[in-house]
């Protein structure tokens, strides 16, 4: 039986089993009533009571005491082997399973992840670093920083591809993580309710907590376009206002800087989907490529036999190089004027579907117009605000309107060539459009 992948990023425990993921459960704990509150639903209610919420026992995965123990709660290691179990639960109870593990893991630290998943009722039969398996996935000969984010921190792992992936070397941007930008980001929205509405957020933990729920969806939304739309309902009057990409990228610089400056000057990078959704972050640095979700998950799978311990004894290697991708999607190379993913011109990087909410349409020989209402593509112009077409063996796009389309987040301005993977967004609206290559 293949063994279950388990990416250990506490922002969100990913869990696969086969090509899907199953399971997504953040790093947070919350004791209440004595109970212990684990993943999602403890993410939901962290503001509600800050003293009760643990978020760093993966951060620093060791036999610490906490404040406050409860239950039989008395380390960070504790609350990991709970999550564990929680997680294992949670996705069918897997027999076996592969860590995916972050790259500043010491061998303390792996010791320890072994020493509690014997504790529990799987048992683990693998260790690899993730960001060399999420590159062994699609990256094509060259050197690249892998740059991933966490709660609490930024990973920087540098990598070199030939006929291997190997991990050359580790820095950790302590602070700089999700935690500190959604805060940032919690703040700055506060701070546009207070002066449009008068109405502050954070000043009940109900409304607080309210604003933080959303704010994971709304950078979603800012990916696609460069404004949304955040409402909070407070004694049955609607607060609304309306965010700027660029008004969080502007929040949010002091938090990149410290990144950036960490990445040696003209090297391409590699960001993972998590570091995508960072309003402005890609557009600062030399971005060959946008890391989709499943890279870690499709890199364990394509090398399990390399990676899955054939004696499945207690002190299990820790993989840091693999076997580059047989077909690289992605190469060296600075992104283009509109931020998309950098690929090697192949049959599949050919456009052949428009994807919006769950259906997709093929394109066919001639114009195609795509309107900010959504829905199905228009076969004419009437009501429209962009054009998609096909000329000289690719396929592009032009904006029908002088303003108000954006292309991976940055507006129009001129015809642009599409690649899978590319996003059409609508300024003011939550419309969005992907550009997908189907296999026939």
């Amino acid at each position: 039986m293949n063994p279950a992948i388990v990416e250990l990023n506490d922002s969100e425990v990913r869990v696969a089993r086969g090509p899907e993921i199953v399971l997504r459960s953040p790093g947070f704990a919350v004791a209440k009533h004595k109970e212990l509150l684990l993943g999602e639903i403890a993410a939901q209610q962290c503001r509600l009571n800050p003293r009760a919420v643990y978020d760093r026992f993966w951060y620093r995965l060791n036999q610490d005491p906490i404040t406050n123990p409860v239950a039989n709660v008395r380390h960070h290691a504790d609350l990991a082997h709970a999550h564990l179990l929680a997680i294992h639960q949670q996705s069918g109870r897997p027999e076996h399973v592969i860590f995916a593990v972050p790259g500043n893991y010491q061998n303390e630290q792996l010791a320890l992840l072994l020493g509690l998943a014997a504790a529990t009722p799987f048992k683990a039969v693998g260790l690899v670093d993730a960001a060399v398996a999420a590159v062994a996935a699609c990256a094509g000969e060259g050197e690249y920083m892998h740059v991933d984010i966490h709660l609490h921190k930024t990973i920087l792992t540098q990598v070199r591809v030939s006929d291997r992936v190997t991990r050359e070397g580790v820095q950790v941007i302590d602070g700089a993580g999700l935690s500190a930008m959604v805060d940032t980001c919690a703040w700055a929205i506060a701070d546009l309710f207070i002066k449009q509405s008068r109405f502050d957020p954070q000043h009940l933990p109900e409304t607080e907590q309210a604003l933080y729920n959303q704010i994971h969806a709304c950078l979603q939304r800012l990916r696609n376009g460069p404004e949304t739309m955040l409402a909070i309902d407070y004694q049955q009057v609607q607060h609304q206002v309306r965010i700027t990409s660029a008004m969080l990228a502007d929040a949010l610089q002091n938090h990149y800087r410290r990144i950036i400056t960490a990445i040696p000057s003209g090297m391409d990078c590699l960001v993972s989907d998590r570091v995508s959704l960072l309003p402005g972050f890609r557009q600062q640095i030399r971005c060959a490529g946008i890391l989709a979700e499943t890279c870690v998950f499709q890199g364990c799978r394509t090398h399990v036999s390399l990676i899955r311990s054939s004696d499945g004894g207690p002190a299990l290697p820790f993989v840091t190089t693999l076997p580059a991708a047989a077909s690289p999607l992605i190469q060296t190379a600075t992104e283009s004027p509109y931020s998309r993913t950098a690929v090697k011109p192949r049959q599949q990087d050919r456009v052949t579907h428009i994807l919006h909410n769950n259906r997709a349409w093929p394109l066919g020989p001639g114009r195609i117009y795509l309107s900010a209402i959504g829905g199905a593509p228009l076969t004419g112009p009437n009501g429209s605000q962009c054009c998609v077409y096909s000329i000289h063996g690719r396929t592009e796009i032009t904006a029908e309107s002088a303003t108000g389309i954006f292309l991976n987040g940055q507006q129009l301005a001129a015809p642009a060539a599409l690649v899978p993977g590319d996003r059409l967004g609508f300024a003011g609206t939550d419309t969005g459009y992907t550009f997908i290559y189907v296999q026939g």
